[in-house]
């Protein structure tokens, strides 16, 4: 931990802010678009995400019009899954300047999150933008600034269970009181990784041949560095361009979290963890965080070494229990822990996307918008914080601060 930046650094040096808000006010008007009218729409980033993102969308009407990646292999392999012949760009503001683009599905590296969505709305797109919604909880404030002086923009953040009806099932039981008063919320993600699919991938010269690679855009504004196939492939793992599993991974956890509690954010954040197994990544690879929210507390553990408890959440109330269990169904336990109900979980990722298509047409709230995004994820950068610094991080949740 030797070679830790200071707090102020970590949280302003690391990625400048250079977009003011005012800019995006002069938007285009979208394209008024009928009740049942394809809605057109570009890919930025054409990795796994991005295609599968991409996919989703098509098979849900959406009409595929434009595909832009630093990586001429990915956008091969895009175009090859996609099953279309589109126009290509490795750099995405020229696929922002079409005019046949109504929509932008944004799933690059995390460091480009902010840049791509605030040019996205400059351009008048409306914007999927894949969690986190940004790499440091400064580009989130920015991105909520310009979100609000875009009223127009449909944006909806990829944190998918809130377009979940099983969770939407859960909230309405909290809410009516079938476990009394919340105290406690644990969540967490274990998956069998031991192989590291990113470093096998890393060596795959039809992937990362660096000569279809344009390194210094994906760089961006982050320190510069001789090409890596390992920083390009495996970039989640290093602080440079993303937060590790508790940025990755998190938002989702602590987004259900949030819903269901109707929270806004912790009061304060601390986390412990390593590395443990990968030793090449920098962020760690087993790492936990406690959110102290006033009247309860989140516990968020997520790790990558071994799946057997797979992804799951329980809510532990004053009058019964709400979790999500292994084997797939929700089930609400009284107070005697006997279990009084259960349900299946449905493919939230789907309806996700069609619940962005579905605003861009109507020009609706999505079910989760940029301010929600930020809120979510204040929790796991605040969680990284104190993993680097090894102290407590007290957060002012109205001032949007930390204290």
């Amino acid at each position: 931990m030797s070679n830790l930046r200071t707090r102020r650094q970590f949280l302003q040096d690391s990625a400048p802010i250079a977009v003011a808000a005012a800019t995006v006010a002069t938007l285009a008007p979208s394209r008024a678009l009928g009740a049942n009218e394809r809605i057109r729409i570009g890919g930025v980033g054409t990795g796994d995400r991005g295609t599968d993102r991409l996919k989703v969308a098509k098979r849900l009407g959406a009409e595929i019009v434009a595909l832009a990646d630093v990586n001429e292999a990915m956008l091969d392999r895009a175009e090859s899954q996609l099953q279309i012949k589109v126009p290509r760009y490795r750099n995405y503001h020229d696929l922002l300047a079409r005019n046949d683009v109504d929509a932008v599905i944004n799933a690059t590296p995390d460091h480009w999150h902010r840049d791509v969505l605030l040019d996205a709305l400059k351009a008048g797109k409306d914007v999927y933008t894949e969690k986190p919604l940004a790499r440091t909880i400064e580009e989130g404030l920015d991105i909520v600034r310009a979100v609000k002086e875009a009223p127009d923009r449909v944006v909806q953040v990829g944190n998918q269970r809130r377009s979940g009806d099983h969770w939407k099932k859960a909230r309405d039981l909290v809410a009516a009181g079938k476990i009394g008063a919340i105290k406690w919320v644990r969540t967490w993600d274990c998956r069998y990784r031991l192989v590291d699919p990113y470093q096998d991938r890393a060596g795959d010269s039809r992937l990362f041949d660096p000569k279809r690679i344009d390194w210094a855009m994906f760089l961006g504004k982050a320190p510069k560095r001789d090409f890596d196939a390992m920083r390009c492939s495996a970039w989640r793992w290093f602080w440079d361009y993303a937060g590790g599993l508790m940025t990755d991974i998190g938002p989702h956890m602590l987004d259900v979290a949030h819903w269901i509690t109707d929270t806004n954010g912790p009061k304060s954040v601390v986390c412990n963890g390593g590395n443990y197994h990968y030793q090449g990544w920098e962020t760690p690879d087993n790492v936990h965080a406690i959110l102290d929210c006033g009247t309860f507390a989140i516990v968020f553990s997520v790790q990558f070494m071994n799946g057997f408890d797979r992804d799951g959440a329980a809510f532990y109330g004053t009058e019964g229990t709400i979790m999500q269990c292994s084997d797939g169904k929700f089930r609400l336990y009284d107070k005697k822990n006997k279990a009084v109900e259960e349900w299946d979980m449905m493919n939230d990722g789907e309806a996700h996307m069609q619940n962005f298509l579905d605003c861009c047409r109507s020009r609706r709230q999505p079910n989760s918008p940029a301010q929600t995004g930020h809120y979510v994820l204040t929790g796991a950068h605040l969680a990284n914080i104190s993993y680097r610094e090894g102290r407590r991080m007290n957060w002012d949740v109205k001032a949007q601060k930390i204290v």
